[in-house]
């Protein structure tokens, strides 16, 4: 590029300093940026005395860190707040909001505000009682899609969604995934192939009524009854308040309840299972998937957010919410396959995410959409 990019990142964590799907790709696509030198990068965040990014060249801003004491939204806005006072100072930088970080003072930013509200659950709710609660959720997201330059899009459904709620010919919406990283090894990697009885199937989740534990356990339930005990194997990794009572409620011999498990001990998990099963009742765009993808995993997932993006008849099988018998059905499909089709899901899993979804890319497209602002 012939010039320098300058951009504001606005969040209210980073990995692994706080924990989730937003946090982790501020990380990953800020290293990418600032390896790239394409970018003048600010990042705010709110982890005090924490030095977030090894390169020097991303000069961090500390805010304070939300209590977590008061209404949810109530906090954003304060926080909200101290950002519009760091951002107002830097007026010739685009201002990249990741999540509801950026919403007192909108409209003066408009002309150079990027918006990434990632996963959009509040748009994604499961009941009537559920989409009420959130009502006050989606009006605010309303109100900030409609007051931003650009608001990103993971793809998928969740395009739809976004074009749906902004209906503002002013605001636009751009289509950027979600990414990982692909080291050289992982390039290298040999694909699944000689998968046997037991199939080993892993799940990755926190265990939370979103994520569909229940609807897999049910599955397994049928499975064990209908004589394939002995042909799958479950592994769930993760924790969260579910825990307990599902690892109690679905005592099966061939499901593990692994618990938390360290990163390294997940690629691990990986690389030593034949299948990621995840049928999730709403997401954005999966990281768990994206990973698993990129150890060669055919995937069966649910049709939610933009998994459609990552998972297609080449690579695995979409579900239906909710649905056990469709899981049932897939799960049994994949266990009948031939040794060759199994090896060809694992290569296309992988190959999808070499030529769609690594970072070096996805940084790419961010620093088009950045050059495309005019300030």
């Amino acid at each position: 590029m012939n010039h320098t990019l300058k951009v504001i990142f606005c969040t209210d964590g980073i990995f692994p300093h706080a924990i989730g799907g937003i946090q982790r790709h501020t990380r990953l696509l800020v290293e990418e940026l600032a390896k790239n030198g394409n970018c003048d990068i600010i990042v705010i965040h709110p982890h005090k005395d924490i030095r977030v990014f090894e390169n020097p060249a991303v000069k961090e801003i500390h805010i304070n860190p939300l209590p977590g004491k008061r209404q949810y939204l109530l906090e954003k806005y304060q926080l909200s707040r101290e950002v519009y006072e760091i951002v107002k100072q830097y007026p010739d930088y685009v201002v990249y909001a990741q999540g509801l970080t950026v919403w007192y003072g909108i409209k003066k930013l408009k002309n150079r505000l990027i918006v990434n509200p990632h996963g959009l659950e509040m748009f994604q709710t499961l009941t009537w009682q559920e989409w009420g609660k959130l009502g006050i959720f989606r009006k605010v997201m309303r109100h900030v899609f409609k007051s931003a330059h650009t608001v990103i899009s993971l793809g998928g459904r969740l395009t739809d969604i976004l074009n749906h709620a902004v209906k503002n010919k002013s605001t636009q919406v751009a289509v950027i995934p979600n990414a990982v990283n692909l080291s050289a090894s992982k390039e290298e990697k040999i694909i699944k192939t000689g998968i046997k009885d037991p199939i080993h199937c892993l799940f990755v989740g926190r265990f939370a009524f979103n994520k569909g534990i229940d609807v897999l356990m049910k599955a397994v339930k049928i499975l064990n009854e209908r004589g394939y005990g002995n042909k799958f194997v479950f592994s769930l990794a993760g924790k969260g308040p579910l825990f307990e009572s599902y690892k109690q409620q679905y005592p099966f011999t061939n499901v593990h309840f692994l618990g938390f498990v360290s990163d390294e001990d997940l690629f691990k998990l990986y690389k030593t299972h034949h299948l990621f099963v995840l049928p999730t009742l709403f997401e954005g765009m999966p990281t768990v998937v994206l990973e698993a993808m990129t150890e060669g995993m055919p995937v069966i997932v649910t049709d939610v957010g933009a998994t459609k993006e990552l998972v297609d008849e080449t690579n695995g099988y979409i579900i239906e919410k909710k649905n056990v018998e469709d899981l049932v059905q897939k799960l049994i499909a994949f266990h009948d396959l031939p040794q060759s089709e199994k090896a060809g899901m694992s290569q296309a899993s992988l190959e999808r995410v070499k030529t769609r979804f690594v970072w070096s890319q996805v940084a790419k497209q961010h620093e088009d959409l950045f050059a495309s602002i005019k300030i």
